[in-house]
């Protein structure tokens, strides 16, 4: 017996036009790839960040060591496209800035806008190639991580000489001056 409502009959079957069961996963299916462009991205940035943060970190532990005259006696890093008389404590000084990022790669400059006395000016400057999880951001990121550090220095450098690296494919050095 159908069901009825005040005499008059109601069906209670849905027409098949107004059947729901897959709006769920169309739903899903439109939802779904920027839901996960947008993890890809957070993830993305996120390492791009860090991986700055450990360039603006090792430029800092490095140009410290180099206004006091201090930079140890390690040379036997990579040094890529420096002239071969290029002075130790200079090589030593692109190699400690090197060990204190800890990424390979890593290219480096050292300048001195001013006189290299004290109260002079010592400038370290580095390049990282930007690598992304996805590559889906490369084209809009540039290629190239940046660093740019400045101090005062403290102790006359005169053994030290401005060098610099050979700048990575995607960058250059003269945003450094």
């Amino acid at each position: 017996m159908p069901d009825e409502i005040g005499g008059l009959p109601v069906c209670t079957d849905k027409p098949a036009l107004l059947d729901e069961s897959g709006a769920s996963a169309v739903e899903f299916a439109l939802v779904m790839p920027v839901l996960v462009l947008f993890l890809v991205g957070i993830m993305d940035f996120g390492m791009i960040f860090s991986n700055l943060m450990a360039l603006h970190q090792g430029i800092g532990e490095g140009i410290r060591q180099g206004v006091i005259a201090r930079p140890g006696t390690n040379s036997s890093c990579t040094l890529t496209g420096l002239s071969a008389d290029t002075s130790l404590p200079t090589k030593s000084l692109i190699c400690l800035t090197k060990d204190r990022i800890g990424f390979d790669g890593t290219r480096v400059k050292v300048s001195f806008p001013g006189s290299k006395t004290k109260g002079g000016a010592l400038l370290l400057c580095t390049q990282y190639p930007l690598e992304s999880i996805t590559g889906f951001f490369d084209s809009m990121l540039n290629g190239v991580l940046k660093s740019k550090v400045q101090m005062r220095i403290e102790q006359d450098l005169h053994a030290f000489a401005a060098a610099e690296e050979t700048a990575l494919p995607d960058g250059n050095w003269t945003w450094c001056t």
